[in-house]
């Protein structure tokens, strides 16, 4: 072979030579640092919340400090992966790193409730910004043999942030005062910043087509309303949710009207039609519905059944997430070994298991009963996360990575609103005794059948090593 030729990498037109592909993985990291750091910051901010509600004078109301970084930080995520599909994984994960660390320390300074509220919403407009990008950049900036490992370090890093969040939150709270959950975020997002400037390929001049703003506000519309009407103050949706809901599916309407007539649309139709892009997007919102609405109903079963303190309830439940943070290094490299369909089938079937093992819950159960379980549960989760978001990124063409990656994570947050909701349509905390452990196995049967129907969005995988290799292609700019 003559000197200085490179053997072309499968799936990649990135220069094996090259600086860029040499310090990939420390890249990924950097960028995984900045999502660790959200999920940190959305699991501490729930410990700060009885001393905040005080601070502030406020009772119910102390919600909005939780609803004002979903709101933006969800429902902007499709917005901002559109538009890193313009401007570039590089640029948009930038700002986001920068307005997550503004709205952190203007957080950590606010006064009254109504700063924080608005505070909160630049965390999550930031937030959202991170988000819509990191599966983007594991696709483009790996070869199709490695995208499996590359999802599961995002696998490995962002659970890390819900584990340690509540403990690290009580730490600083005690010793600092809830200020300090904020400032935290600031030397790990600095640590980011310089990684992603230092490492992150820089991005080419971005699209030459106009960014699809009917489409965007239609979306963010659609979802704001949803996630509104989802969570309303009373615990039960009243009229006026009834009415977002009704907008929500006005707005979808008008959405799907508006983007088979945009030239550039934001989310394009042939693609979601596309049943191996579809398909496993739905098992990704279903799995996490699965896992939020377990983990809305837990504690009450662990402190209200079985009595255990606060602190042993955390300890017990921590199995789960951990587990997943492994067992997801497991299937992110059976993916790259194999079609992703077989880990993720085997990871969603052991779910389904470790969910009915949860059905015949009993009080005399031992917190070890309900760890071991979450282990199980875990274990598969994890073995399913990696596989699926590299089925869905493979069946996304290069143009679209960014609003596809971002549509992973929009599907995989309203899973996490929808699991609570669905929880207590079937029981509710003000149920007590025998009637209460009833309606929670009510609640897991009804959990199961949502992970039989996760296990089955597995039958619509189509990836196979020519489409891992030629659809997502990495930039050709790196260097």
């Amino acid at each position: 072979m003559p000197q200085g030729v490179s053997i072309p990498i499968p799936g990649s037109s990135l220069n094996p030579d090259s600086r860029a592909f040499r310090w990939r993985w420390w890249a990924l990291i950097g960028a995984s640092l900045a999502v660790f750091m959200s999920a940190l910051d959305s699991n501490v901010v729930n410990v700060a919340l009885p001393i905040m509600a005080k601070t502030f004078h406020v009772d119910r109301q102390v919600r909005w400090v939780v609803l004002g970084y979903i709101l933006p930080g969800t429902a902007l995520l499709a917005a901002f992966g559109a538009l890193s599909d313009k401007l570039g994984r590089r640029r948009v994960t930038l700002i986001g790193v920068s307005l997550f660390l503004v709205g952190s320390v203007l957080c950590g300074l606010a006064q009254t409730l109504e700063q924080m509220l608005i505070f909160r919403i630049i965390q999550g407009i930031g937030a959202a910004a991170i988000g819509s990008a990191i599966l983007a950049i594991a696709t483009v900036s790996f070869p199709a043999a490695e995208r499996g490992r590359a999802m599961s370090v995002i696998g490995l890093i962002a659970p890390l942030g819900a584990v340690v969040g509540p403990s690290v939150g009580g730490l600083l709270i005690g010793a600092l005062g809830w200020p300090s959950i904020f400032y935290i975020n600031v030397p790990i997002g600095a640590i980011s910043l310089f990684m992603i400037l230092r490492l992150l390929p820089k991005d080419s001049g971005g699209g030459t087509k106009v960014f699809d703003v009917p489409g965007a506000v239609l979306l963010t519309a659609a979802l704001v309303m949803l996630i509104l009407g989802l969570n309303p103050a009373s615990g039960h949706i009243s009229t006026f949710g009834f009415i977002l809901l009704a907008g929500v599916v006005a707005a979808i309407g008008a959405l799907v009207l508006v983007e088979r007539r945009a030239a550039d649309p934001m989310v394009p139709p042939h693609l979601v039609r596309e049943v191996p892009f579809s398909i496993p997007m739905l098992g990704i919102m279903t799995f996490a519905l699965v896992g939020a609405g377990l983990g809305f109903i837990m504690p009450f079963f662990l402190e209200g059944t079985l009595g255990l303190s606060p602190e042993h309830t955390g300890l017990t439940l921590l199995f789960l997430p951990l587990t997943m943070a492994i067992a997801s290094q497991v299937g992110g490299r059976l993916a790259d070994r194999f079609n992703p369909r077989l880990p993720a089938a085997v990871g969603a079937a052991l779910s389904l298991v470790g969910v009915a093992l949860f059905i015949p819950m009993n009080p005399s159960w031992h917190p070890i009963d309900i760890a071991l379980r979450g282990v199980v549960v875990g274990t598969g989760f994890g073995f399913f996360v990696s596989p699926s978001s590299v089925a869905v990124m493979s069946a996304t063409p290069r143009d679209h990575v960014g609003v596809g990656g971002a549509l992973v994570n929009t599907f995989r947050f309203l899973g996490f609103a929808l699991g609570p909701t669905l929880a207590t349509t079937f029981w509710s905390p003000g149920i007590q005794g025998a009637a209460s452990l009833a309606a929670m196995r009510t609640v897991v049967v009804v959990m199961a059948v949502v992970q039989a129907l996760t296990l089955a969005t597995v039958l619509g995988y189509r990836v196979t090593r020519q489409s891992r290799e030629s659809r997502p292609n990495v930039e050709s700019h790196a260097a």
